[in-house]
């Protein structure tokens, strides 16, 4: 089997999902979990049963913690720090870019929530935490299936094979047969680079694929370890998830 350097079209254009498979949640992933679902509750507490302006502070103290539980879980199972991105972005910005979230308001919050632990800021009003404890509450939801990572991504069509996934550290296993026409041996704009094992036809016919479907297609074997080249695949595995 010989080794190449080649360019792939990330996208995998023309082809689709025909399973996947993922991590349940351990011991320590409930623990954690249920960690940021307390903080979030106890500040929902806080500002149902509202009395003055400590209560508003010790909520928007308490959505912080949920948040931040959250995002340090989350970055014990992805490593945003291995991503140049991170020290832009921060994790927040990352989530953003990969898809899962969208950061305009939750930026705002952190913000906000800075202000009034270690500036001695006024707390906001009570409709306005409510506001960012609903924020907050969305944020839980919507990354909790997260929480759950993508192991494995198999396709069908273009792109007859599968990809394995692993976050920490990045290693992104890309396993199949791809049709020429996403594969280039010249650089091209948006396109990924990799090293890949090329199998030929008679490798093929080991393998049992039919004569069919020779014509046009390839077998690449690679593994995607550079945090650069991984965003587009960890944006396939979380589409699966979200």
């Amino acid at each position: 089997m010989a080794r190449a350097t080649m360019w792939i079209d990330p996208k995998l254009t023309g082809a689709y999902v025909d399973g996947s498979g993922r991590i349940g949640l351990g011991d320590d992933d409930i623990t954690r979990k249920n960690l940021a679902e307390f903080s979030h509750a106890h500040a929902d507490y806080r500002l149902k049963n509202h009395q003055n302006e400590y209560d508003r502070v010790d909520a928007i103290l308490a959505l912080k913690r949920s948040m931040q539980s959250r995002i340090d879980h989350l970055d014990s199972i992805y490593g945003f720090k291995q991503y140049a991105e991170f020290r832009q972005l921060g994790p927040l910005g990352l989530l953003d870019h990969w898809g899962a979230i969208r950061r305009r308001m939750l930026h705002r919050m952190r913000q906000l929530r800075n202000a009034v632990e270690h500036d001695g800021a006024a707390p906001p009003n009570l409709d306005e935490c409510e506001d960012y404890a609903e924020v907050t509450w969305w944020f839980l939801r919507g990354t909790s299936p997260l929480l759950m990572p993508i192991t494995n991504i198999d396709y069908g069509g273009a792109f007859h094979g599968d990809i394995r996934y692993e976050y920490k550290p990045l290693r992104i296993r890309i396993w199949g047969d791809i049709e020429d026409e996403l594969t280039s041996k010249h650089d091209r704009p948006g396109w990924l680079r990799i090293n890949s094992e090329l199998g030929g036809d008679e490798e093929k016919k080991g393998r049992g694929v039919s004569a069919g479907d020779l014509a046009g297609s390839r077998q690449i074997r690679a593994v995607i370890s550079d945090s650069e080249w991984g965003h587009e695949f960890i944006r396939k595995a979380f589409r699966e998830l979200l």
